[in-house]
């Protein structure tokens, strides 16, 4: 686990970070290192238990995901029958506000689609600088770059998109909602609903306290959440969780409020120091340390790296196998398995990256090609109306991915993106998992 934490001292930010979603919409992530390194780790990893059909991915509630759904000739993702070859070579750019083995996997799920799509895929980034994130995007329009799929520091977004519409290249976000001033989408969006995966990480929390500690005194459980609090996107999934535990245990908490202590739920903010799993172990730490009344523990570590610190801060402070964590995002938990480290963080709300990487990634190919707009793409099945939106936010489905079926939902992906980005010793069937769900209904207004 140590070894993992030094790997993530690196300013590191989840792919779920700032894949921004609204508390009315549904649930991405990958192995650290990219695709190589997964297949190479795979080799030697811990065999999962054996089962013959593990769990299929579970929708969110009102929509239905399409497991073995045919997508060719959609717009905005992936068609294996058509020929890219007969396009001109486009140039696109992964624009990032900074750099860190997470961005960087993301990263690779780009080329892997650009590999397959006759498209020259290049990064850069921009070490935190805002003010230079905007003008790069003058300078990669008179590059020649035809497209640019960008990953600002989400607070900047009005500014970002005023500038790729004045140069006139096409974008599309990668994990931040494009809002403008008026806190509409300004550009199609691929993301989730994080208050619904908090519910989620809830049920699951319960169900695994349920099994694993039966006789467990509900006086002696403790939540835990550790937040980033600025980014509502990801603190919101707390309260989603916090939701379902006070239900599961009436009076856990006082109110539902997750930047305030309450009852036996404790809020630890990683907003003191960086947004990695050194200051999630050093928050968590403090809280796990000095209330020796709660002898189980349920943590909502909002991101991997969070569940990453707060599991080894409990380990350090000799709570193991009486602390639980579950995240969103999975790329540190599958290094984790995949180096035969099995501990007390054990499940992940996740989606990998290169099924997250693909609409992003053929929605800006389809407005670069031509093939819709802004405007048209997705829409108008996607386009929010219930909330007066006028562009589309796609929703993809998540899984909870544990031990016993990641290697499966891995060799899916493989499947599914006809390439060998893994190995592992499993065989899935394509309705194991899905990369669609229906539009909810509350989309129609």
């Amino acid at each position: 686990m140590k070894k993992v934490i030094a790997i993530l001292l690196i300013a590191l930010l989840a792919l779920s970070l700032f894949a921004c979603g609204d508390k009315d919409q549904p649930a991405a992530n990958t192995p650290q290192g990219g695709a190589e390194q997964q297949g190479s780790n795979a080799q030697n990893a811990p065999q999962p238990a054996t089962e013959s059909s593990p769990p299929p991915a579970a929708a969110f509630e009102g929509f239905t995901e399409e497991a073995g759904r045919d997508t060719t000739g959609d717009i905005g993702f992936f068609d294996p029958d058509y020929d890219y070859n007969q396009n001109p070579t486009y140039k696109f750019i992964y624009l990032r506000v900074r750099n860190s083995p997470l961005y960087d996997d993301f990263a690779n799920s780009f080329k892997v689609w650009a590999s397959k799509a006759n498209v020259e895929m290049d990064v850069a980034d921009v070490n935190g600088d805002n003010d230079l994130f905007i003008s790069m995007i003058e300078t990669l329009a008179a590059q020649g770059y035809d497209g640019i799929i960008t990953d600002p520091d989400s607070t900047t977004y009005p500014a970002v998109i005023e500038k790729c519409r004045e140069v006139g290249i096409p974008f599309m976000p990668a994990m931040g909602l494009p809002k403008g001033d008026d806190g509409l989408l300004k550009n199609p969006f691929v993301g989730f609903d994080y208050y619904q995966v908090g519910v989620k990480m809830g049920e699951w929390l319960v169900e695994y306290q349920r099994n694993t500690w039966p006789d467990a005194n509900p006086d002696e459980i403790g939540v835990l959440g550790v937040d980033f609090s600025i980014v509502p996107e990801i603190s919101v999934r707390i309260d989603g969780a916090l939701t379902v535990i006070n239900e599961a245990y009436p009076g856990i908490v006082d109110q539902i409020d997750r930047l305030t202590n309450s009852g036996r739920y404790f809020h630890a903010d990683t907003i003191v120091g960086n947004l990695d799993a050194t200051t999630a172990y050093q928050v968590s730490g403090a809280i796990l340390s000095t209330n020796p009344d709660i002898k189980y523990w349920l943590i909502v570590g909002t991101v991997d790296d969070f569940a990453d610190g707060a599991v080894t801060a409990a380990m350090d402070a000799g709570l193991e196998g009486r602390v639980v964590a579950i995240s969103m995002g999975s790329p540190g938990l599958v290094a984790q398995w995949n180096a035969g480290e099995i501990t007390d963080f054990k499940a992940s709300f996740t989606s990998i990256g290169v099924i997250y990487a693909e609409p992003i990634f053929f929605g800006l190919y389809a407005m670069v090609h031509g093939d819709a707009t802004p405007e048209t793409l997705w829409a108008p099945e996607w386009v929010n109306k219930s909330r007066g939106e006028t562009y589309a936010q796609l929703l993809l489905p998540t899984i909870i991915l544990e031990y016993e079926n990641y290697q499966y939902y891995f060799d899916w992906v493989n499947n599914y993106v006809g390439l060998q980005l893994t190995n592992y010793p499993v065989t899935s069937t394509p309705d194991m998992f899905s990369t669609r769900v229906n539009p909810p209904p509350s989309y129609a207004g």
